[in-house]
């Protein structure tokens, strides 16, 4: 039997199918988009690879760093939910989380929301400038704001929509001013905290992405119900 047949049948033995399932779980861990299932399969793939090291190969070495791997995302996956024990929410928020914010956990909502603040604005606060890098990412938590294109309104915004979403995320102006029609209850956050969260937090980034291509949907299926009552991403 050649080196190469020895090879295939080691790969294919039970041991081997072993040490396969260790790295199958691994490669899927890096698929999930929630950090918790992330860390489950990774907890799996390294409670497969401590069997494999052990049983088969009897490899201290590969027990030790697989035993980390395990213990490090078994500490993370409890701070994790201690994190989601310990959020707490108001009925505007937790409206908020609901709308734009689904799929994070509570933790990493309530770490979300703590970056930005609650405040009442005064009607005809302009919160974007048409031609200008908006200041804040802004979610309209209650009231009502018109969208003016070269001076003329030309659609209006609900509360639960977000506003110089476009313009922040994609690093360019405003293509609209947007001001608000009444008092209004919004919160904001300064937009270099957004392209610091866009960096350092994925998870959360890829959930505020989905949560303004969610906002965007209803925004142009709002337009095209007719030009008098649309909406605009802006």
């Amino acid at each position: 039997m050649t080196q190469v047949d020895n090879w295939i049948e080691a790969a294919f033995s039970t041991g081997g199918l072993v040490g396969h399932m260790s790295y199958v779980l691994l490669v899927v861990s890096m698929l999930m988009r929630d950090i918790s299932y992330l860390r489950l399969f990774v907890i799996a793939s390294a409670l497969v690879g401590i069997a494999y090291d052990l049983f088969w190969l009897r490899n201290p070495v590969g027990v030790m760093w697989e035993s980390v791997l395990l213990l490090v995302n078994v500490v993370q996956l409890y701070l994790l939910w201690r994190s989601d024990r310990a959020a707490r929410f108001s009925e505007e928020e937790a409206d908020f989380v609901a709308r734009r914010l689904k799929g994070v956990s509570r933790g990493r909502a309530r770490q979300f929301l703590d970056l930005g603040r609650w405040e009442v604005v005064p009607a005809g606060t302009a919160l974007t400038r048409q031609g200008e890098r908006p200041e804040f990412l802004t979610y309209l938590g209650s009231g009502q704001a018109v969208v003016e294109a070269d001076g003329r309104p030309v659609a209006r915004l609900e509360a639960g929509s977000y506003v110089g979403e476009m313009a922040l995320i994609g690093d360019d102006v405003a293509s609209a001013t947007v001001r608000l029609a009444v008092p209004s209850r919004v919160w904001r956050v300064e937009g270099a905290k957004i392209d610091r969260l866009c960096n350092d937090h994925p998870a959360i980034s890829n959930a505020l992405r989905a949560g303004i291509a969610d906002d965007m949907r209803t925004k142009i299926m709002a337009g095209n119900a007719g030009a008098q009552g649309g909406s605009a991403p802006v």
